[in-house]
């Protein structure tokens, strides 16, 4: 009987970057390589993590972080070769975003088979792909997104999986036009409206007339032009008015940003670039920013965020951007 294996703690997942950074920054002294020895053995999570975060490592290439840890201290700017254990503070302090980049490539990126073979239509992540119904009606699908498609005599059903999409929805009264996403559906009762799932809420968007939402144990909600909702874990929230040009910047190419927190930004790129983007720092996570960029190239948008808040950035092959002060 096969045995499933158990998802590792993120605290293991530290110390396995915080190792490996170690190993590849100096030569391990007799005593370090006695604590990792130990460490290794104290637990079977521990040799299975860091054998994981090392492929993910030598699959990038850790130079870039060597050359970068030998030259910046905690504070993260250049300074002069410091001695072993202020190296040593720096990778602890880069450890937890390393290893979450690292977890993400080593856990998290595979393909995500189950969906796909549900899916009548799937975007890999920063692609944008448009679905052209038998009907006249089309969906634009956002990046990482997929949807089924149940079109029947009496009905036309449109199953958001994952992501995010934008209805164009041409008229037939017959055939009501419906996405499902988690545990509501959203019926068009005009012609143009955006869902997106995001964990386990879903929101939606209407740019165009109107459209009903009901969601399970809830009284249908009729939402108009500019209106948006969002439902899921928490209930329904809204009702309520929403900058449509914003919400809908992505379908025109575009990725707007009007005075929202650090981390919010950072979400939101990390759902359009194949890499990991992380913070250091609670209060630079809280840092408010706004901007414009296009959704082809987010690699540009953190070189702005730099610039604009004067942080900086330690990056090991484009792959993994941890943003500190």
């Amino acid at each position: 009987m096969a045995s499933s294996e158990q998802p590792i703690p993120e605290n293991i997942r530290e110390e396995a970057a915080y190792w490996l950074m170690e190993r590849d920054a100096d030569p391990l002294s007799p005593q370090q390589q006695r604590a990792l020895a130990a460490w290794l053995r104290a637990d079977p999570r521990h040799a299975r993590a860091f054998e994981r975060l090392e492929r993910s490592w030598d699959l990038m290439g850790s130079a870039p972080v060597e050359a970068r840890l030998r030259q910046q201290g905690h504070g993260g700017r250049p300074s002069p070769p410091a001695p072993a254990r202020r190296k040593a503070g720096a990778r602890r302090w880069a450890a937890p975003a390393i290893a979450a980049g690292l977890a993400a490539a080593a856990f998290g990126l595979a393909d995500d088979w189950p969906t796909r073979l549900r899916a009548d239509a799937m975007t890999a992540m920063g692609e944008q792909r448009t679905l052209s119904l038998p009907d006249g009606s089309s969906v634009l699908l956002n990046t990482a997104s997929a949807v089924a498609v149940d079109y029947r005599g009496d009905a036309r059903r449109i199953r958001l999986l994952k992501g995010e999409a934008s209805f164009t929805v041409a008229a037939d009264r017959d055939r009501p036009f419906t996405v499902e996403a988690g545990d509501g559906a959203t019926r068009a009762l005009g012609t143009r409206f955006i869902v997106r799932r995001d964990g386990g809420d879903t929101d939606v968007l209407v740019t165009e007339h109107s459209v009903q939402v009901t969601v399970t144990g809830s009284d249908p909600v009729t939402l108009r032009q500019g209106e948006g909702l969002r439902y899921g874990s928490s209930g329904v929230t809204g009702p309520g008015p929403v900058d449509a040009s914003v919400g809908e910047a992505w379908t025109r190419g575009r990725l707007v940003f009007v005075d929202r927190p650090l981390a919010e930004v950072v979400a939101e790129l990390n759902r359009y670039l194949p890499a990991y983007i992380g913070i250091v720092g609670g209060d630079l996570r809280e840092r408010r920013f706004s901007g414009v960029f296009d959704v082809r190239d987010p690699m540009a948008a953190i070189d702005t965020i730099q610039r604009t808040l004067r942080i900086e950035s330690l990056r090991i092959a484009n792959r993994i951007v941890v943003l500190h002060r």
